[in-house]
């Protein structure tokens, strides 16, 4: 199963297009967004994002993204309809 807060931090940093600003977003330390990263590409075996700057997503990287995305929509449907 993946990790939300890591897979949440991944869209971060692809959607800011920066480590730094990612943190800023997240309110969480640089250092801590650079090891949620790591950790998420050490389960998944494979690089998720190009760190160049901007940074963007990889190949597996956009695959992802569209997954993350997903997530948050079917969240967000959830939870409209349990609060009708």
């Amino acid at each position: 199963m993946l990790d939300r807060d890591q897979l949440e931090t991944f869209a971060t940093v692809a959607e800011e297009q920066s480590f730094d600003r990612a943190a800023s977003r997240l309110n969480i330390t640089r250092g801590a967004v650079s090891q949620r990263i790591k950790a998420l590409e050490e389960s998944l075996t494979t690089v998720l994002l190009v760190r160049e700057k901007p940074v963007v997503p990889t190949a597996a990287g956009e695959i992802l993204l569209r997954h993350v995305k997903a997530l948050r929509l079917l969240e967000a449907s959830s939870l409209r309809d349990l609060s009708t």
